[in-house]
């Protein structure tokens, strides 16, 4: 939880308040997944369960405490749209619409059966990054999601997501040094 809180404060909010065509090569088409309200705001996806699995992490995030085994953090669960990800493996770059989305769960120790190590406790928050060149200021939108929201309205422009992803991001601002399933397959820099 401590890391959920953490990216709060930093960002100053709170995350706890379609038809699927692909593009062609033209990453300036977008793949047109991502469904938005009248009032802008991301509408949560339906089929999540559907995404592709790019990587995990767990206390690796927003806060600046060590890791430790007795307060391991939060568990991160990246996934990726499926038609964002065909395009990306056929093309090696995102497509606009692509989306990712970041899942926080908390730590649970000892789970029964009591065996060592950590899994995956309750949902604490979503956040869903959305790489559009033509939509968004910063040519990507981050929407921040309660467990159980259906909506989000995107974190203003300039915000601390967007300055970390452009800074420490291995491709196109975003963490594919922590993706495995796609890390190999980004093209030299």
């Amino acid at each position: 939880m401590r890391n959920i809180v953490a990216f709060a404060v930093c960002l100053g909010v709170s995350p706890l308040c379609h038809a699927q065509t692909p593009a062609s090569g033209d990453p300036s088409e977008n793949l047109g997944v991502a469904d938005y309200t009248a009032s802008g705001e991301l509408a949560f996806p339906d089929n999540v369960d559907e995404w592709i699995h790019l990587g995990s992490a767990i206390g690796h995030g927003y806060s600046a405490l060590a890791f430790t085994a007795a307060d391991p953090g939060t568990i991160h669960v990246v996934l990726m749209e499926p038609s964002a990800y065909r395009y990306f493996l056929e093309h090696k770059r995102y497509a606009d619409g692509t989306m990712l989305l970041l899942s926080f769960y908390g730590t649970q120790a000892a789970p029964q059966p009591e065996l060592n190590g950590f899994t995956q406790a309750n949902l604490l928050a979503r956040e869903i990054h959305v790489i559009d060149r033509r939509r968004f200021e910063d040519q990507r939108g981050f929407f921040l999601f309660a467990p159980d929201a259906q909506a989000s309205p995107m974190v203003p422009a300039g915000n601390e997501c967007v300055t970390c992803h452009a800074e420490h991001g291995q491709f196109d601002s975003t963490f594919t040094q922590f993706y495995p399933v796609i890390r190999d397959l980004i093209p030299p820099q």
